[in-house]
């Protein structure tokens, strides 16, 4: 079954009816916080726009449910995520969705909360110890680098004649599980490509110990020397989140190698994607935040009304889907309602049904 968005007239109706009639008193409102890894990027706000709208959909349900949006200002601060998330244990919310910025140092912090009877929901990147976790809603990352690979490969096989494929690999940062993920994706299908067509690694690999770091402003820091020392080798680069590959199209830009220098990305912004309808940026890998988000909130609400979210042993993972944007297939409606603010809230989601929970003897 689809569910449509309610319209905000009928949502403020509704939430008012519920007051009025004393039948929704706050200790029974679901107060899920949800933990983003930033706040700044246009990722995150999407991830924000689907847990409000499972918020409203819940509430129009009969499960009332309020959303708590709160992330540090910056995607390197763990300390302030963490802080975050141990305040939120204290406050006795019903539950957690967090992005977690480093796979090894939140763990902790979420241990805390389950032992304090606080379920949480992973989303977009894993942690060290997952069976803490309630959920896994994500990307499949790996997925995802092995589909920026083909796609790069292709580009420079068929469009530009490289029978030996001279990459960079342009790293985010250490500890951040789902960039990982995919870098090891775009490294695995490279590598399989070099035994394939039985190439040299070294005449292939040029360069993938390099970092980026959490900010376009950093990415362009370590792009520069980068590209300027490989300039006259280079024919294709892969960044592996919005940052980085904003960062690189940047530097290539202001060293006249855009369009020269193949660049695949990972993530929507209107800056990529004008790099795409420029010719600049040959692809990115798009995700779906706004499902990511609504299924976080789903999953969790539903696990705390009664559900058995991991009915038969079913996985823990959530898998929500990997697209590749190109010039091509850019402005197809389905590309559309995937990356416009405008168009995500008007989508008719249908989320998992699980069964109730059975009680033991």
């Amino acid at each position: 079954m689809k569910f449509s968005p309610p319209s905000p007239a009928h949502l403020l109706v509704a939430l008012l009816s519920l007051g009025l009639a004393g039948c929704a008193p706050p200790d029974d409102i679901l107060r899920i916080v949800v933990i983003p890894k930033g706040l700044t990027h246009e990722f995150w706000q999407s991830i924000q726009r689907g847990a409000e709208q499972a918020a409203a959909d819940l509430t129009a349900q009969g499960t009332p449910t309020r959303i708590i949006w709160d992330g540090p200002l910056r995607e390197r601060d763990a300390l302030a995520q963490i802080r975050i998330v141990d305040r939120h244990v204290s406050t006795q919310v019903a539950g957690i969705v967090l992005a977690p910025q480093h796979s090894q140092t939140l763990t902790a912090p979420v241990q805390r909360a389950v032992e304090q009877g606080v379920p949480v929901v992973i989303i977009d990147s894993g942690i060290a110890r997952p069976e803490l976790a309630l959920k896994y809603v994500a990307t499949d990352n790996y997925q995802g680098g092995r589909l920026s690979a083909r796609h790069l490969l292709r580009v420079l096989r068929e469009k530009d004649g490289k029978a030996v494929p001279r990459l960079v690999l342009f790293r985010y940062q250490v500890g951040s599980e789902s960039t990982e993920r995919r870098e090891q994706g775009f490294e695995d299908e490279v590598n399989d490509f070099i035994r394939e067509h039985q190439l040299d690694p070294q005449a292939v690999w040029l360069s993938k110990d390099q970092y980026a770091s959490a900010t376009k402003d950093s990415a362009m820091k370590a792009a520069a020397p980068l590209v300027n020392r490989l300039r006259d080798r280079i024919d294709g680069i892969f960044a592996p989140n919005e940052s980085s590959a904003s960062g690189m199209l940047e530097t290539l830009r202001s060293l006249g190698l855009n369009g020269q220098v193949r660049l695949m990305g990972f993530d929507t912004s209107d800056p990529l994607l004008q790099g795409i309808e420029a010719g600049d940026l040959d692809g990115v890998i798009a995700q779906d935040p706004y499902r990511m988000g609504y299924l976080g909130v789903w999953t969790l609400a539903r696990y705390l009304k009664g559900d058995d979210v991991n009915a038969g042993g079913t996985q823990r993972n959530l898998g929500t889907g990997e697209y590749v944007i190109t010039r091509d297939n850019l402005h197809q409606p389905e590309i559309q309602a995937l990356i416009r603010p405008e168009l995500q809230r008007a989508r008719q989601l249908e989320p998992p049904v699980f069964p109730r929970k059975t009680a033991t003897p």
